[in-house]
């Protein structure tokens, strides 16, 4: 197998990702970008406007549970400096990662914990670049490292017994670079504040108060002699203690005239064997929120001018709120709320100011990000709304173009959802974002397929029976044609007698169509219900209507949830089991489906004609389950991958809606070891190709008859590769005149590229790695069907890290 000398740029265009649905996944104000876990992995963000994931890195073996930038001295950080991040995974390890802009290496790892890493924190000295790391795991021990080069080591261990820590926050003494004040929650409600030394670590001080678990802990320094501590709960409230620094060991005169809530004191040793007095005064007790509170973080302080005046806090009542301090009621009150209303949600996990103050962000529950950008005008805080990307927060399954030209792509997930994602075109800028949901289903998602090229209509099979068929609704092909600028007249015209969108009933699976006149008289009905009643769980708790939206932008959230889903026009029932996999001619005018099969007859797949949607014939041709298919380009065969370790080849007759076997290969063949992944036709049909579990490649030709099931490859020396292949795909046309383009993605993520034709073989072009590829399992990749550029071709692939990427592949 040769090397092709062919120039290859490989660029990634759009990664979707959500963030992991868990507390301390997310970071922003520490460092110079945002970061967040992606299952195993950190994405990295752009520094600006939409805030794109750029890369993914990773080398852990669990999903991620905290990710955290190293803080450092503000005279110290500067754009030439590297910079620092942690990420802290179930797989009882942390990565200390080292890099700057966009380009990061795992620097260290710390090993050493006997359970799950649940949270961790980290700091830069100026003086010497050593790092100290505080970690806390779900083995009852906190952690205490120091990194100096690539050496590290843990200098203490604190063990809880039958305890753990929640949360901690490590912060370093002013006056001695190399002391710290470690504060740790534990599940007895309290907050630990340990003096901790390269030599030493002792518990001086706790702070009791909360009657839940504690879940954020934050500190700012408004001087190097006074600090706030925030502290947020489970119990709903949000408490601020003062900590005052006493170097001369001076008693304060306090005002006997003032209200002050209870006040204790402690003292520090300090290596010169002076003592620091510290006193801890509760500050303030804040409840705002109805639900218990997951994230809290300061405004950044970044020249010190400022005192602690700005808490940001976030909770599963679904709202982030803005709490300021009022030097005329001399208290906090919350100066602005957002957040989410109505949806399948629950909430935030937690929240983030940007590193200038200028935005603000939360993740919810189910991943997704939520942003705003922050306007101060006179005395009032305008909070603005802004486009961010979120993504699937589980295995993404399988996707696929919109047959007409690409214009969009759709995936499904086991998140249960479908999603549509396509370019947002302004200003000469060009982004990919998801605009559309057409599906949120009750059950996991496993395949979709487009149907046609000639109207905009899909079919989805999850972990269910049922294959469903969904129509674009007329406020989603306007809404589309504003935001990627496509001309959709056509589509419009023929909606006119669609429904306006969608929606889906309490305890319903199936997406409803809402018409304009219903849409009117459902929130009219609605509206007069809660006029007349305002106390009834209508007026409460409002469910949520679709409601049409003029959009310019990609959709938030909110809309996403709510306002984009497409109505449900048929349901296809056949299958006795879970349903696999769904292919649809280019026509549209048949649709192919298989299900979880362990005997013949189930494993039978089935064609339906999508103008009566009745079944046109069962083919019981595999033993069991049908795991992929493809239809050839012009819609004359049908191709099926099994379990079984066997292929089949099936002639349609579409016009008269007919189907027959061509031919195949025995479960015993001797080129399929294993089962059989992934198979994709050429673009002119004379060949296919099969992957499988045995990380073998073969092309087979298609006009090649054969009277038994002993069928052969048409090339001599087959491809194998370095791991199980699970997709596999030909390029939409020849390269340098007489080799295809075949792109294979495998089960530990790699892509590899490659040019093939009888003559020569296999021939190895480039491969697709992180940081921009797959970390985990490649479940399908596909090619957009037409792009103007003869030597450009555009990637789309899924897999089991929860992402969809797009990649541009230049061939000079």
């Amino acid at each position: 197998m040769a090397n092709i000398s062919t120039d290859i740029k490989i660029g990634v265009d759009y990664i979707s990702a959500a963030c992991n649905c868990c507390p301390h996944s997310l970071d922003w104000q520490n460092g110079p970008r945002l970061i967040y876990g992606v299952t195993n992995s950190v994405a990295l963000c752009s520094d600006t406007a939409p805030f794109s994931v750029q890369k993914t890195f990773s080398d852990h073996q669990g999903r991620l549970n905290c990710v955290k930038w190293v803080r450092q001295e503000l005279h110290y950080v500067d754009s030439n400096n590297d910079h620092y991040f942690l990420s802290a995974s179930v797989d009882k390890t942390i990565g200390l990662w080292k890099g700057k802009d966009d380009d990061y290496v795992k620097h260290v790892a710390l090993t050493g914990h006997q359970n799950s890493v649940t949270t961790v924190d980290g700091y830069r000295q100026s003086s010497t670049g050593d790092i100290y790391v505080a970690s806390g795991s779900a083995d009852s021990t906190v952690k205490f490292w120091h990194i100096a080069d690539t050496t590290a080591k843990c200098l203490h261990t604190l063990d809880f017994k039958n305890g753990f820590a929640i949360t901690l926050e490590l912060v370093p003494l002013d006056q001695h670079k190399d002391v710290f004040l470690l504060f740790v929650a534990t599940d007895k409600n309290n907050v630990h504040i340990y003096h901790v030394s390269k030599d030493a670590i002792e518990q001086v001080f706790v702070l009791t108060g909360h009657e839940d678990w504690i879940r954020s802990i934050t500190v700012q320094k408004t001087t190097p002699s006074q600090w706030f501590v925030a502290t947020c709960s489970q119990d709903n409230y949000i408490r601020i203690w003062q900590l005052s620094f006493d170097e001369n060991n001076n008693q304060v005169n306090h005002d006997p005239s003032a209200l002050k809530l209870k006040r204790s004191s402690f003292s520090l040793k300090n290596s010169d064997q002076s003592q620091t007095n510290i006193d801890v005064e509760l500050y303030s007790i804040l409840l705002g929120h109805e639900e218990a509170i997951y994230g809290l973080c300061w405004y950044p302080n970044t020249d010190r001018k400022k005192p602690a005046t700005t808490l940001l806090s976030a909770s599963m009542d679904k709202s982030m709120v803005l709490w300021t301090f009022d030097n005329n009621q001399k208290m906090y009150i919350d100066k602005a709320r957002v957040g989410e209303i109505g949806g399948n949600t629950l909430g935030f996990y937690g929240c983030t100011f940007s590193p200038c103050g200028s935005y603000m962000l939360g993740h919810g529950y189910e991943g997704a990000l939520h942003l705003w950008k922050i306007e101060e005008v006179d005395d009032r805080i305008n909070l603005i709304p802004q486009v961010i990307n979120s993504g699937h927060f589980s295995t993404v399954e399988d996707c696929c173009w919109d047959k007409h030209s690409g214009r969009y792509l759709l995936s499904v997930s086991t998140d249960k959802t479908t999603r549509l994602h396509a370019e947002w075109k302004r200003n000469e800028m060009i982004s990919w974002h998801e605009i559309g949901r057409p599906q949120i289903h009750g059950y996991e998602m496993k395949c979709l397929t487009f149907i046609g090229s000639d109207q905009q209509r899909i079919v989805s099979g999850a972990d269910e029976k049922i294959l469903r068929i969904f129509d674009a609704p007329k406020n989603f092909l306007e809404n589309f044609a504003r935001i990627t600028k496509i001309n959709v007249d056509e589509d419009i015209q023929r909606a006119q007698s669609l429904p306006e969108g969608a929606n889906v009933p309490a305890l319903g699976l199936s997406n409803k169509a809402i018409f304009d006149s219903e849409e009117n008289q459902t929130a009219a009905a609605t509206t007069a219900a809660i006029d007349d009643n305002p106390m009834t769980v209508d007026g409460l708790y409002k469910e949520g209507f679709f409601k049409a939206m003029v959009l310019n932008e990609p959709p938030f959230e909110e809309h996403l949830l709510q306002n984009t889903l497409w109505p449900e026009i048929q349901k296809l029932y056949g299958h006795g089991y879970e349903i696999i996999a769904v292919a649809s001619n280019p026509s549209g005018s048949i649709i192919a489906s298989s299900c979880k099969a362990s005997h013949q007859n189930d494993a039978a797949i089935i064609l339906w004609n999508t103008t009566t949607w009745k079944p046109i014939v069962r083919l019981a041709i595999h033993q069991l389950t049908v795991v992929r298919m493809a239809f050839s380009n012009d819609g004359r065969y049908l191709l099926s991958v099994s379990r079984d370790r066997s292929w089949s080849l099936v002639e349609v007759d579409e016009k008269n809606l007919q189907a027959q076997l061509l031919k195949r290969i025995s479960t015993n063949n001797p080129y399929h070891k294993r089962i059989i992944w992934t198979c994709s036709f050429s673009h002119d049909d004379k060949y296919f190709v099969t992957g499988a579990r045995d990380q073998m490649i073969h092309v087979w030709r298609v006009q090649d008859e054969s009277n038994d099931d002993n069928e052969q490859p048409c090339e001599k020396n087959p491809l194998k590769l370095i791991d199980s292949v699970t997709a596999v795909t030909f390029a939409p046309r020849l390269i340098n005149t007489d080799k295809y383009f075949v792109v294979a993605g495998l089960d530990n993520g790699a892509m590899f590229l490659y040019s093939w034709n009888e003559q020569t073989s296999w021939q190895h072009l480039s491969s697709i790695n992180p940081p921009i590829g797959f970390h985990l399992t490649v479940n399908h990749l596909c090619f957009r069907p037409s792009l103007s550029s003869p030597s450009a071709y555009q990637l789309a692939g899924c897999s089991n890290d929860g992402t969809v990427r797009i990649f541009t592949i230049l061939l000079s």
